[in-house]
Order: C-alpha cells, then sequence, then structure tokens
C-alpha cells in the first residue's frame, strides 16, 4: 500500500514541480481562511505498546455509537504565490476488536504548519512538518496485558500539493496530498484529503470530503518498543470561512 501512496504521489509532485512559476500571483493584501471540520473515522493497523503487540481496529459505527468523533481545524494566511498554513487533528478512539487477544485504545494529535507556493492558478507546492502526539493503552482479557499505557511524540518533515479547481460558478474540488516521513520521525507518513465545497454565501462554503492518514513508526527494542503502524480515514464535513 504504502507503494502505491509514495509512487503516485511522487509523481504529483514531478509534475508540479515541471509548472511554470509565471503563472504565480503578484502579491497583494493578505487573504485569511479558517476550516473547522468534523471527521468520522475508523482505524486499522497494528501497534506496540512497551513491547506488547496489539491490533488496532475501530470501525465507523463503533465510533459513532460510542460518540468518538475526530475534529480538524485548518488556518492560513496568503498572499500572492506565498502561504502558509497550520493544519490539526485530534483523535481519541477506543478499541472494538473483541476477537484480538491485546487491542489497542488510541489517542492521537497531529499539528502541521506548512509554506504553500503558488506555481499554477489551481496548483501549490507545499513544505512543512506534521507534530505527531500518540498514546496507546491497550485493552485485553489478559490482566497482565490490560491497561498498559504509553505516549509518544515524534516530527515527521513533508512534502506534497495542493490542487483547486472550479465546477461551477459556485462548486469547486480541491485535493491536499503529502508524503513525509523520511526515516526521520516515521519510516513513511502519507495524508490524502479530497474535498468539495459549496459556496452558500460570500467567502463562505460548506465542504464535504474524505481524509486518509497513513503512518508507519517505530522506536526502541524489548519491552521499551514503541510501533504504531496504522491508517485512519473517514468522510469529513465542515466550513470555509475567507477574510
Amino acid at each position: 500500500m504504502r507503494k502505491i501512496f509514495t509512487g503516485s504521489l511522487a509523481m504529483a509532485v514531478a509534475a508540479a514541480m515541471a509548472a511554470t512559476p509565471a503563472a504565480a500571483q503578484e502579491a497583494g493584501e493578505w487573504e485569511f481562511t479558517f476550516q473547522p471540520y468534523i471527521m468520522v473515522p475508523a482505524m486499522n493497523g497494528d501497534a506496540a505498546v512497551r513491547g506488547i503487540d496489539a491490533e488496532v481496529d475501530v470501525g465507523r459505527k463503533d465510533v459513532v455509537k460510542n460518540l468518538n468523533i475526530g475534529f480538524l481545524g485548518y488556518v492560513e494566511a496568503h498572499n500572492g504565490a506565498i502561504g502558509f498554513g497550520v493544519d490539526t487533528n485530534y483523535m481519541n478512539l477506543d478499541a472494538n476488536d473483541d476477537d484480538a487477544l491485546v487491542a489497542a485504545n488510541v489517542s492521537q494529535t497531529a499539528v502541521q504548519p506548512m509554506i504553500f507556493y503558488r506555481v499554477a492558478p489551481q496548483l501549490d507546492l507545499l513544505v512543512g512538518a506534521r507534530y505527531n502526539a500518540i498514546k496507546l493503552t491497550t485493552e485485553s482479557n489478559v490482566e497482565i496485558l490490560d491497561g498498559v499505557s504509553r505516549k509518544a511524540d515524534w516530527i515527521d518533515p513533508i512534502v506534497g500539493v495542493r490542487f483547486r479547481a472550479p465546477v461551477s460558478d459556485s462548486i469547486d474540488v480541491g485535493l491536499l496530498a503529502n508524503v513525509g516521513g523520511f526515516g526521520v520521525g516515521s519510516d513513511i507518513a502519507v495524508q490524502i484529503r479530497p474535498m468539495v465545497n459549496f459556496g452558500v454565501a460570500e467567502n463562505i462554503t460548506i465542504d464535504a470530503g474524505y481524509q486518509l492518514i497513513y503512518m508507519d513508526y517505530e522506536k526502541g527494542s524489548d519491552d521499551r518498543r514503541f510501533a504504531y503502524d496504522v491508517t485512519t480515514d473517514g468522510p469529513i464535513i465542515g466550513a470555509t470561512f475567507k477574510f
């Protein structure tokens, strides 16, 4: 799976780099964007807490039933060809795999500052970093394996692209995609977020889309081993306010 993600994104980045910067906007007034979102996430993968291997299996039905919702927020300042943005994701999800000997509850926070450079009217290149803070707590019917907890945090450098194009006078589509880690933090980390934006008022849209984040991180050995090889994905809905 990671080969498909990284290969597709690498081709997108290469195509973007080939685009001429001549189409970039001239500097002018600053434009500010605020985007709050709600996500209904699912998680699937493997983890290790203090050397104990655990499954991460959180389905969307259980997320809704337990009111475990993910929250996303994005702010950006843009002037001409240059933009500065910060993307924040938070999720706190309970394991629901009753068949697993050991499952893991997950608390996940990601803060992602980015710098954008516009190379075409609808296309930006981006470079930045993602700060990840993960807390895993084991859940098991075996008493000695239950309730074991550990936190870890790390930083992944990221590169990617952002694309947005109009479909009609009131609807446009967009895509944010990046890849990172490169062994600095995670071995590999991927974020893909396609969106559809519906204009409802001047400088206000209602947004719907989907987000996928994949991270493969491992540190330590034996009883100090912490591992997180998990895909988090799900539909998102929110709004965009520009001023």
